[in-house]
């Protein structure tokens, strides 16, 4: 592999969309067990609610959780990070240094080796709390477009000392952090003067001198977790230096709360020395973005979770185009062999997998098949459950006998019984996930068109997705989307054409 310097940014507040979760949950195996440890370790602290909503297919987007659940859309944010981290170190990337951006730094130091992923989901819950009881009255944030300078001169020229600059971005973006009458005010220059001026998704004024008493309870809120060596450089953006060994690093988190934030000046630093490629890893672009813009020659910038591109297949975009730097082994970004030897063999090397996994796969997908089989039936007799279907062939015809036969196909097995109301309630589900209704509004007789303005167009979608998720057979051409205008009459077409439920 050719030598490149890279480094990892982890990044702050607002990096996070609804599915971002369930997008690198439902993809990458090695992510499941980090959740599981984040969920175990926050629970006792946040509580059940608010860890739960981090397993749901869909968490509520950001303005939702910034509204009722501050303190779950914080752990949400690092536990994208850290599970963003996993799936790329599980590839085989080794950076040669980790940045965060406020929050973020405490996914960096994670990532790191310096605390547990359970570590770093207490001290994100202790801080979350922290702040919650200090009562920071009427504040946030807002990103100005203009540089330091500048902006420290409209600070300065509405004098408030509790308002201040929290974020250096680029030359375009300085974050100001204070009280929300100050930064109202200085809104209303920025209008006049025709600077842009928008306040951030934030919970709290962090970076501000306003979050001081919450500083003091967060540092004795975790002055007992216990820190190991770095194994991978972590330069922080408001220490302005790398940490090192001998750093207490909870007493420097606790002290990021009122302290600014010099990312521009820490990426211009870093390009300095020869990183040239920055991948961003949690969810959105926003730090690439940023760094772009910060660094003149040319950079390598990937992020890796987009919602709008589906987040799972942006990963895989990214370690492809990290696979063509050298930084990760080329084919880690597609290929299900790659993804089971993460999760099953990972000390295997990739050649040996790929050869075991060509010769014996099939026989390998028949255990699988089988012993999901048994698992649904022990599952049924304690509670009767409609069951994911095992139906299909792989790589070939099926046989009769539920066996693999002598071209290398695993044998059909029969269907797990339907039970119509399960069936849909499960179509309720899809159908509210992909057009962002409650799921409550899709009773079975519901006209999808007349009731709920949905189209032909997206039926004809849904209809396709449902066929896929049911491995249902073709749809005759001459069949209208109209004929299943309701959940009932979809949920009698699965039954009737064998569907696997």
């Amino acid at each position: 592999m050719p030598e490149t310097s890279i480094a990892v940014l982890f990044p702050g507040q607002g990096a996070f969309y609804g599915r971002a979760l369930a997008d690198l949950r439902d993809e990458f195996p090695e992510v499941g067990p980090v959740l599981a440890e984040i969920g175990d370790a926050a629970r006792p602290l946040l509580g059940d609610r608010a860890v739960d909503q981090l397993f749901a297919t869909r968490t509520p987007d950001t303005e939702q959780l910034l509204r009722e659940a501050p303190e779950a859309l914080q752990l949400a944010i690092y536990a994208v990070s850290t599970a963003t981290y996993a799936v790329l170190r599980a590839r085989g990337l080794r950076p040669n240094v980790l940045i965060g951006h406020s929050l973020g730094e405490i996914a960096a130091l994670v990532a790191a080796g310096a605390f547990t992923p359970a570590e770093g989901a207490e001290i994100v819950c202790h801080r979350s709390i922290a702040l919650r009881e200090a009562g920071l009255g009427d504040a946030y944030m807002a990103a100005i477009g203009t540089d330091a300078d500048r902006a420290q001169r409209l600070v300065d020229l509405v004098g408030d000392p509790l308002t201040g600059i929290a974020v250096e971005n680029h030359a375009g973006q300085t974050v100001l952090s204070g009280r929300a009458e100050t930064l109202d005010t200085i809104g209303r220059l920025a209008a006049v003067l025709k600077i842009d001026f928008a306040r951030l998704k934030s919970p709290y004024a962090f970076h501000s001198p306003l979050l001081g008493p919450a500083a003091e309870k967060f540092a004795a809120r975790i002055a007992d977790i216990r820190q190991r060596p770095l194994e991978t450089t972590v330069h922080s953006p408001i220490i302005g230096r790398a940490y090192e060994d001998g750093d207490r690093l909870t007493e420097l988190l606790a002290g990021h709360f009122t302290a600014r934030v010099r990312f521009g000046d820490t990426v211009r630093e870093l390009a300095g020395t020869g990183v040239s490629v920055f991948v961003e890893s949690g969810a959105l672009d926003a730090l690439s973005r940023i760094t772009g813009r910060i660094v003149e020659s040319p950079v390598t910038t990937v992020p890796t979770l987009l919602p709008e591109a589906g987040g799972a297949a942006v990963l895989r975009q990214a370690l492809d185009r990290l696979a063509s730097v050298g930084a990760v082994a080329a084919g880690s970004g597609g290929s299900s062999a790659d993804q089971l030897r993460a999760a099953l063999l990972s000390d295997v090397p990739a050649e040996d997998f790929e050869a075991f996994w060509n010769g014996r796969g099939v026989e390998v997908r028949a255990f699988a098949r089988e012993a999901y089989l048994t698992y649904l039936g022990a599952k049924e007799e304690e509670e009767p459950t409609v069951g994911a279907s095992l139906n299909g062939s792989v790589n070939g015809s099926v046989n009769g006998h539920g066996s693999v036969n002598g071209h290398g196909s695993v044998a059909a097995v029969p269907a797990v019984a339907v039970d119509r109301d399960t069936l849909v309630r499960q179509l309720a589900d899809i159908y509210a996930e992909a057009l962002e209704y409650p799921a409550e509004v899709f009773e079975e007789a519901t006209d999808l068109e007349a009731e709920l303005g949905v189209d032909s167009v997206k039926q004809t979608e849904l209809l396709v997705r449902v066929g896929n998720r049911y491995e249902l057979p073709p749809r005759p051409s001459d069949v209208r989307p109209a004929a299943y205008n309701t959940l009932g009459k979809i949920a009698d077409l699965i039954i009737a054409s064998g569907g696997s439920v």
